[in-house]
């Protein structure tokens, strides 16, 4: 397995992250609308007090605030301060991936009991995990707020071109 090349300027570091993210969208997104597209029926909305019907919700708001925990740790580790733009957006990378990850799984595995239950409150809850990683798409801005950043490295973000030294 061969290691994916670092980004040769935050341009190109802020296109592969987003694609990343998008990807995982668009995942979450096709699943739901194949099972609306290929079942017979729609379903209902109805509360059976399944076990599914508590634990995926918890799951899901358990997700977002163990994300947030974890990837806020990684970032504000003391020893990245003194590493370079390129280190620190590898490690904001696998932060955001670490964040976002699970509630891509939780919203998949909502789709999937959708799937095999045909309650539309699972369809629900895959929707608002979908609704939740799109507030989470990485931006220059949300990228400059979550890592420390130096003079040296601001000049890399006023001019996103500037290939990485």
């Amino acid at each position: 397995m061969t290691q994916q090349q670092p980004a040769t300027n935050f341009k190109s570091f802020l296109r592969t992250i987003s694609i990343l993210h998008i990807a995982m969208m668009a995942g979450l997104l096709l699943l739901p609308v194949f099972n609306i597209i290929t079942s017979e029926e729609i379903g209902a909305l109805s509360f059976t007090q399944q076990p599914y019907e508590f634990l995926i919700p918890v799951l899901l708001v358990g997700a977002i605030f163990i994300g947030k925990f974890v990837s806020k740790t990684i970032l504000t580790k003391k020893d990245i301060q003194n590493k370079s733009l390129q280190h620190k957006l590898g490690v904001y990378q696998t932060a955001h991936i670490i964040r976002v990850a699970p509630i891509e799984g939780i919203g998949l595995f909502a789709a999937v009991t959708y799937t095999t239950t045909n309650n539309l409150f699972f369809l629900l809850i895959a929707g608002l995990a979908l609704l939740i990683m799109f507030t989470f798409i990485p931006t220059k801005e949300k990228i400059e707020n979550a890592i420390p950043m130096s003079p040296e490295d601001q000049v890399y973000l006023r001019n996103p071109e500037k290939i990485f030294e």
